[in-house]
Protein backbone atom coordinates (compact mmCIF):
# COMPACT_ATOMS: atom_id res chain seq x y z
CA UNK A 1 0.00 0.00 0.00
CA UNK A 2 1.33 3.47 -0.80
CA UNK A 3 2.33 5.87 1.97
CA UNK A 4 -0.56 8.17 1.07
CA UNK A 5 -3.04 5.36 1.64
CA UNK A 6 -1.52 4.02 4.85
CA UNK A 7 -2.25 7.28 6.71
CA UNK A 8 -5.00 9.42 5.21
CA UNK A 9 -5.74 13.04 6.06
CA UNK A 10 -7.93 13.73 3.05
CA UNK A 11 -9.29 11.28 0.54
CA UNK A 12 -8.44 11.67 -3.12
CA UNK A 13 -9.90 9.61 -5.94
CA UNK A 14 -6.61 7.67 -6.15
CA UNK A 15 -6.59 7.01 -2.39
CA UNK A 16 -10.19 5.75 -2.39
CA UNK A 17 -9.47 3.55 -5.41
CA UNK A 18 -6.36 2.05 -3.79
CA UNK A 19 -8.09 1.40 -0.46
CA UNK A 20 -11.02 -0.28 -2.21
CA UNK A 21 -8.72 -2.38 -4.43
CA UNK A 22 -6.77 -3.59 -1.37
CA UNK A 23 -9.92 -4.12 0.69
CA UNK A 24 -8.29 -1.96 3.37
CA UNK A 25 -10.12 -1.31 6.60
CA UNK A 26 -9.54 1.68 8.85
CA UNK A 27 -7.48 0.55 11.86
CA UNK A 28 -7.39 3.73 13.91
CA UNK A 29 -8.30 7.40 13.82
CA UNK A 30 -5.98 9.97 15.39
CA UNK A 31 -7.58 13.38 15.14
CA UNK A 32 -7.75 14.14 11.41
CA UNK A 33 -5.59 11.13 10.45
CA UNK A 34 -7.13 7.78 9.53
CA UNK A 35 -4.69 4.85 9.66
CA UNK A 36 -5.17 1.85 7.40
CA UNK A 37 -2.18 0.03 8.87
CA UNK A 38 -1.18 -0.79 12.43
CA UNK A 39 0.40 2.31 14.02
CA UNK A 40 3.24 0.15 15.36
CA UNK A 41 4.46 -0.29 11.78
CA UNK A 42 5.56 3.36 11.89
CA UNK A 43 7.88 2.83 14.87
CA UNK A 44 11.50 2.11 14.15
CA UNK A 45 13.89 0.54 16.65
CA UNK A 46 15.39 4.00 17.18
CA UNK A 47 11.95 5.48 17.92
CA UNK A 48 11.15 2.69 20.38
CA UNK A 49 14.46 3.35 22.17
CA UNK A 50 13.71 7.06 22.38
CA UNK A 51 10.27 6.30 23.81
CA UNK A 52 11.85 4.08 26.48
CA UNK A 53 14.23 6.88 27.49
CA UNK A 54 11.38 9.42 27.71
CA UNK A 55 9.15 7.07 29.74
CA UNK A 56 12.05 6.31 32.10
CA UNK A 57 12.82 10.02 32.48
CA UNK A 58 9.17 10.75 33.23
CA UNK A 59 8.73 7.93 35.73
CA UNK A 60 11.98 8.53 37.66
CA UNK A 61 12.35 12.30 37.36
CA UNK A 62 16.03 11.75 36.52
CA UNK A 63 17.64 13.39 33.52
CA UNK A 64 19.86 11.49 31.11
CA UNK A 65 22.97 13.59 31.90
CA UNK A 66 24.03 15.43 35.03
CA UNK A 67 22.91 19.02 35.40
CA UNK A 68 19.65 20.58 34.34
CA UNK A 69 17.71 20.69 31.12
CA UNK A 70 20.30 22.99 29.57
CA UNK A 71 22.81 20.13 29.89
CA UNK A 72 20.61 17.64 28.01
CA UNK A 73 20.79 16.99 24.26
CA UNK A 74 18.27 18.90 22.18
CA UNK A 75 16.68 15.68 20.86
CA UNK A 76 15.84 14.61 24.42
CA UNK A 77 14.34 17.96 25.38
CA UNK A 78 12.30 17.99 22.17
CA UNK A 79 11.08 14.40 22.63
CA UNK A 80 10.11 15.06 26.24
CA UNK A 81 8.27 18.24 25.26
CA UNK A 82 6.26 16.31 22.64
CA UNK A 83 5.53 13.55 25.17
CA UNK A 84 4.30 16.00 27.82
CA UNK A 85 2.17 17.85 25.27
CA UNK A 86 0.51 14.62 24.10
CA UNK A 87 0.06 13.40 27.67
CA UNK A 88 -1.64 16.70 28.53
CA UNK A 89 -3.84 16.54 25.45
CA UNK A 90 -4.99 13.02 26.35
CA UNK A 91 -5.64 14.03 29.97
CA UNK A 92 -7.68 17.05 28.82
CA UNK A 93 -9.70 14.87 26.44
CA UNK A 94 -10.59 12.50 29.30
CA UNK A 95 -11.81 15.34 31.55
Amino acid sequence: MSEGSRAVISYTDNTVEELQAKGAQKVLGLGDIRLYECPLSYLTEETAGLMRVVFLLDSTGQLLFEGGWADQPFWLAEAYEIYRSEKGRITDARD
